[in-house]
């Protein structure tokens, strides 16, 4: 009788273990997963959507200039600082690297800038005068 019990309490506390766990899965974990690309970007489509007095969103959308493929995967690149935006021409190419993040009940990506520069430019430092 004891070993009955005390299988019993055994499988009792693994069902509880097993049901807190995914309990503390789907409330307190986001479900995200995160992409990271060094790549030759090149610009293909730059837009913008403004609504006005609540929030502006702009974004360009490009392809790894480097891929010969016929399938290029296209990237959506969300920016959050209007400078940005307006340096950026159609038809350049910029070394980036950018970072996506996909949240569990999202299908695709949401990238954003982490470093952005010219291919063939000069990166400049330091603090210009104004005069």
């Amino acid at each position: 009788m004891f070993n009955y019990s005390r299988k019993k309490w055994t499988v009792w506390m693994i069902i509880s273990f097993l049901i807190v766990g995914f309990l503390f899965y789907f409330n307190f974990e986001e479900g995200k997963s995160y992409k990271s690309s060094a790549m030759t970007f090149e610009i293909k489509k730059k837009e913008h959507h403004i609504e006005p007095g609540k929030y502006m969103e702009m974004w360009v959308i490009g392809t790894n200039a480097n891929d010969n493929s016929p399938n290029k995967e296209k990237y959506k690149v969300m920016i959050e600082d209007s400078r940005i935006y307006n340096l950026l021409d159609v038809g350049n190419e910029y070394f980036v690297n950018i970072h996506g993040v996909k949240k569990r009940n999202q299908s695709e990506y949401i990238y954003t800038f982490g470093q952005l520069g010219l291919v063939d430019g000069t990166q400049l430092t330091g603090e210009g005068e104004i005069e």
